[in-house]
């Protein structure tokens, strides 16, 4: 069977633990992920996050994508045969992101940006502190990642609202509405946590538009670890610069790298950070035990773990 490890940065570190543990198997490492693999025509399993337009479909014998990450709205733009088997990173990256999310209202909270400032400027003044319990956490979005940012809300004491498609209820928050009830959620929240999957539901227009932010009570906090496609980052600026957002910091990015002469760097209580919060050193070697298990899954017959729907992925 052959495996191709196909991720630049990565690639490396995954291919030796999987050849450690399964060495019968013909696995080829590549880091460029400009072009198609060299094992394109030979590949029956993918291991990558990127790849180039079209590429799934010029790899003839492929029956299984392992992403390294927790999003699939790429996949289409690979052209993806219809039987292809489809898996991503599921909670691999979500505990890191969470973590990251948390990080973030925290400091947003006890407004450390200031402190590291006012520290820098060797300026001794109290910050704009405020307590994150008893207040309102709004989380869009309950998948992986939302589910990872809800188990740990309990532990600061806040009131968790989840806004999903559906509306379903979760044990994991207090309370679930469905998106369609949006600006009424929105009204109660004092932190936002946007962790949406990206499809035509959640950025055709963006979920959270112009209508959202403005739903939102004056010194609310908005996070976004998603998508750059949901939301509306000039909303977003325009409420910072009016005041009527306290702050809000974004991980994610309409174009990346963010160029130096983007005006996102300097507006006032905008947290700028380099699409990171899925890292952490640890990262290369969960992702191969997963996929371990899933190979061992794949050369059974047996289901796979973080399995998609491809159609609904490609339909999205």
């Amino acid at each position: 069977m052959k495996v191709c490890i196909f991720h630049s940065r990565m690639g490396t570190e995954i291919g030796s633990a999987l050849r450690a543990v399964l060495p019968e198997l013909d696995i080829e490492v590549v880091t460029d992920t400009e072009r198609d693999p060299p094992c394109a025509g030979e590949l029956e399993v993918l291991v990558a996050n990127t790849f180039p337009p079209g590429m799934l479909g010029r790899c003839p014998k492929l029956r299984w994508l392992q992403l390294t990450g927790a999003g699939t709205e790429h996949v289409p733009a690979g052209s993806p045969p219809k039987h292809l088997l489809l898996t991503h990173a599921g909670n691999v990256p979500a505990r890191a992101v969470a973590e990251f999310a948390w990080m973030g209202l925290l400091a947003l909270a006890k407004d450390a940006p200031t402190l590291v400032r006012q520290q820098r400027a060797h300026e001794w003044k109290p910050p704009s502190a405020r307590l994150l319990a008893g207040g309102t956490l709004v989380i869009a979005g309950l998948g992986h990642i939302g589910q990872q940012i809800a188990l740990r809300a309990r532990s600061f004491e806040l009131r968790t609202v989840a806004i999903t498609h559906s509306g379903r209820a979760s044990p994991l928050v207090d309370e679930v509405r469905p998106a369609s009830h949006l600006p009424d959620a929105l009204r109660d929240a004092d932190h936002l946590v946007i962790a949406l999957p990206s499809n035509r539901s959640t950025t055709q227009p963006p979920l959270i538009n112009e209508a959202a932010i403005r739903a939102l009570p004056h010194g609310a906090v908005l996070i976004n670890v998603a998508r750059a496609a949901v939301l509306d980052n000039g909303a977003v600026v325009r409420a910072l610069q009016e005041k009527r957002l306290r702050a809000a910091l974004l991980d994610v990015h309409e174009q990346e790298p963010l160029p130096p002469d983007s005006p996102l760097w300097d507006v006032e209580g905008l947290w700028v950070t380099p699409h990171g919060a899925f890292r952490y050193p640890q990262e290369a070697a969960d992702l191969s035990r997963l996929i371990l298990d899933n190979l061992t899954f794949f050369r059974a017959g047996m289901p796979l773990r973080n399995q998609v729907d491809l159609p609904r992925a490609v339909d999205s």
